[in-house]
C-alpha cells in the first residue's frame, strides 16, 4: 500500500482471531482497527505497510 493510505478489507473467516498476519491475530496487530464480523465476514481497517494475511473458515 502506498504510504499514508489505508485499506478496508473484507475477509471470509471463521471468527475475528481467525484472520492472521504471519503467526499473530489481526486484531493484535499495532495500527490495525477491528471493524467487525458478522455472516462469516471480518473487517478490519489496515494502516500503510505489508502484509500476509491467512484465515481459518471453520
Amino acid at each position: 500500500m502506498p504510504a499514508n493510505s489505508e485499506a478496508t478489507p473484507r475477509l471470509p473467516a471463521a471468527s475475528a482471531d481467525a484472520v492472521r498476519a504471519g503467526r499473530t491475530p489481526l486484531t493484535r496487530v499495532d495500527g490495525v482497527r477491528f471493524l467487525g464480523h458478522a455472516d462469516g465476514v471480518s473487517s478490519y481497517r489496515l494502516p500503510s505497510s505489508r502484509y500476509r494475511l491467512t484465515a481459518d473458515l471453520r
